[in-house]
């Protein structure tokens, strides 16, 4: 319908002038007519003719008086011998304006014209002889009208073959592969782990073709993520199930601690509290682990830490103190205290110094460095290992994605979460075959 619309619309623009062509051509032709009809009448002896043949003439050329105009006369070569109205401004073809030539045209199909129509031409015989002929309008606005239907018909048959190829190209360029995309993302809404609901993107190069290969890439992004989500629950069952019965067994480990911690072996009572104090932070594991299907991490409890000796203890867990191949440097001022939660704290710094380790299996340089800058506390754990691969780097703090080594990932994913609930941050600061540096920003002492 909009096609039919615009085409007829443009027709209008063309059928204006076309009109105004049609009405002069109408008058041109009136006046070859009146020309040959004054040659026949100055042909015929003395240049006097019947009543009858002249009345035959007029009734050809379809005007009501013919004159002609010379250089050196004036004649009067055909009338019916009625009486005129007053006529009006003359009608020259030999100089005329499309604008008013329109005008004309618009005034005479509408019937506001007058009755009679004078017209001066040059004879197609000699162009310094001009004809005038005093024409009906009548007739003039019925040819008209004659030509505006089959304008009209003719635009309408354009128009609906227009249509009918536009939207025939419409519905195969457009409209079709616009239902292959939406019946793709319907598919996949109602079933997104069938491969099959998958769209397969044509060869197209417009914005259609790259929406086809857009929405591939999405689909498959996202049944990848759902894959892994539904993977993750089913880990998430298996490990609370594991964790349910571990945390049974360390609670026979706890009370086995509590009784060393009370021995008079001064070795044992000095290694004890490490003991109870790891077994107390796996049983408490264990017990989030379980929580885990209906709540977040705990929210942070700060208190104020003496980081150079807590970070002295986490060491002394990973058995850093013992380790004769790795070097332990604790570069940490023995002033220097945060507020944060000491349970969350030592998760976050025991995962980033076991990874550090395990990046250097042989031997190697482990260090931690913390300064105050800006009201923040900023801490570093540097290692010599080799580095982060790029898959492990594109997909850090993910899990099961950004681990090194064949690690899970779990470890940096989880530290960056605890960190970040203490309204800090945790960015890796520099990797490669020198090693590797992570940095933990805490919020200090307000």
């Amino acid at each position: 319908m909009l096609t039919i619309l615009f085409v007829m619309l443009a027709e209008i623009l063309i059928y204006l002038p076309s009109m105004a062509r049609f009405r002069i051509s109408y008058l041109e032709a009136r006046i070859e007519l009146a020309d040959q009809a004054a040659l026949a009448l100055l042909a015929a002896p003395n240049g006097m003719v019947s009543a009858e043949l002249e009345n035959e003439l007029l009734r050809n050329v379809g005007g009501k008086l013919v004159a002609m105009r010379r250089q050196e006369s004036n004649a009067l070569i055909l009338s019916d011998r009625q009486e005129l109205p007053m006529l009006g401004k003359p009608v020259d073809l030999s100089k005329w304006m499309w604008w008013e030539a329109i005008v004309d045209a618009v005034v005479t199909l509408s019937g506001n014209a007058d009755r009679y129509i004078r017209v001066v031409g040059p004879s197609p015989r000699d162009p310094q002889t001009r004809i005038e002929l005093v024409l009906p309008t009548a007739p003039l606005a019925e040819a008209l009208r004659d030509f505006s239907w089959r304008i009209f018909s003719l635009s309408l048959l354009i128009s609906l073959v227009t249509a009918g190829l536009v939207y025939i190209s419409l519905q195969w360029l457009l409209v079709r592969p616009m239902q292959r995309l939406i019946g793709s993302i319907v598919g996949f809404r109602s079933a997104p782990e069938d491969a099959r609901q998958i769209i397969r993107p044509s060869a197209r190069r417009d914005e259609l073709g790259l929406a086809e290969r857009e929405l591939r890439v999405m689909q498959q992004d996202l049944r990848h993520a759902l894959t892994q989500r539904a993977r993750l629950a089913q880990l998430g069952i298996a490990v609370s199930k594991i964790s349910h019965d571990l945390r049974n067994m360390l609670a026979s480990a706890q009370l086995v601690s509590d009784r060393l911690a009370a021995s008079d072996d001064p070795t044992v009572r000095q290694v004890a509290p490490r003991l109870v104090s790891a077994v107390d932070r796996a049983i408490a594991l264990c017990a989030q682990t379980l929580r885990y299907g209906k709540a977040e991490e705990r929210a942070p409890e700060p208190e104020i830490i003496a980081l150079r000796d807590f970070i002295e203890d986490v060491a002394a867990g990973l058995g850093l103190a013992d380790d004769g191949g790795i070097c332990w440097h604790n570069a940490v001022p023995e002033d220097l205290k945060l507020p944060a939660d000491a349970e969350h704290l030592y998760r976050v710094l025991n995962n980033l110094m076991r990874n550090a380790i395990q990046a250097m299996p042989g031997n190697g340089d482990l260090r931690a460095a913390a300064a105050v800058s800006n009201g923040e506390v900023v801490i570093e754990i540097a290692d010599t290992g080799s580095g982060l691969s790029e898959t492990a780097k594109s997909h850090l703090f993910e899990p099961f994605r950004g681990g090194r080594n064949g690690g899970s990932g779990l470890g940096l994913a989880i530290a960056r979460e605890l960190v970040r609930a203490h309204g800090g941050e945790l960015e890796l600061v520099r990797t490669g075959p020198l090693g590797t540096t992570f940095r933990v920003r805490l919020p200090g002492i307000g």
